[in-house]
């Protein structure tokens, strides 16, 4: 049967580790890449690097900032960058809407998949507007899951989510529950989105070994290089739940000169 290969990376900087990127699709060849944290406006983009490549790209972004883009070999259908339900991705209605959100679809042999790349506000402190703004962000993330998965069964929404699921997904539960996140405010919130949108962790369907992470801190991995957190997910839909295979955490490339502070998430689909 068919295989799909849907990635999500948050390379923190998009024109900085093009490079790395490029060398890492060529390696890996998916069938999509969702990265987040582009941090380049649309016009800087840097398309014609991976078209040259060989490979299409559908992006929203903004200058130093946020930005995500999908990578695919195939051009995406229907792109909808940011929410398509009227949410207002921003601090106040006086901001512009943050780059943090983009779909599309993508055909393959099996049938055709909806694709939604995530950036969730990071929330910056407990008492800051932007963990206000955070919780709006989930809530309107869950509905724009429910109305895409009403349009296109099929869904994967993949991404930087900033909230580690449980205690075995961080390294030091303790410390971390007392900071942005893995709060228990933060924690519900994440249980809730899940189960309110209808998604499941795909790498909890078919791994449950503890320690796994996707984000390592800067400030303390060259004292303790497993310092991390798991909060970049491959979420899928119930149609598309009887079809994983495997989900897999590219951990080698932090071996990478100036390496991202995540590694790529390989999510692959048995499609029939």
């Amino acid at each position: 049967m068919p295989a799909l290969k849907i990635a999500t990376y948050n390379v923190n900087s998009l024109r900085l580790r093009l490079p790395q990127v490029l060398a890492w699709l060529n390696e890996h060849n998916p069938d999509a890449l969702c990265v987040q944290e582009t941090k380049v406006e649309d016009g800087l983009f840097p398309l014609a690097g991976l078209q040259t490549a060989g490979w299409q790209a559908a992006f929203t972004g903004q200058k130093s900032y946020n930005g995500v883009a999908i990578i695919s070999r195939t051009p995406l259908t229907d792109v909808q960058a940011g929410f398509t339900t009227g949410f207002h991705a921003a601090l106040t209605p006086a901001d512009a809407p943050q780059a943090r959100l983009i779909s599309g679809t993508l055909a393959t042999a099996g049938g055709s998949v909806r694709l939604m790349n995530v950036y969730v506000p990071n929330g910056e402190g407990f008492t800051s507007p932007k963990f206000v703004f955070k919780e709006q962000f989930y809530n309107a993330l869950q509905a724009e899951v429910v109305a895409q998965t009403a349009q296109s069964p099929n869904l994967v929404i993949v991404g930087d989510f900033n909230i580690a699921a449980e205690a075995r997904d961080v390294a030091n539960p303790k410390t971390a529950a007392k900071q942005i996140g893995f709060s228990p405010t933060e924690q519900a919130w994440l249980q809730q989105f899940m189960a309110g949108a209808g998604v499941t962790d795909a790498f909890r369907l078919v791994d449950q070994t503890p320690n796994v992470y996707s984000w390592f801190d800067y400030r303390g991995y060259a004292r303790n290089p497993n310092s991390g957190m798991r909060i970049d997910y491959t979420l899928v839909s119930p149609a598309l739940a009887p079809k994983v295979h495997s989900v897999l955490h590219d951990i080698p490339v932090r071996a990478l000169p100036q390496p991202s502070d995540h590694v790529p998430v390989v999510l692959t689909l048995n499609m029939d």
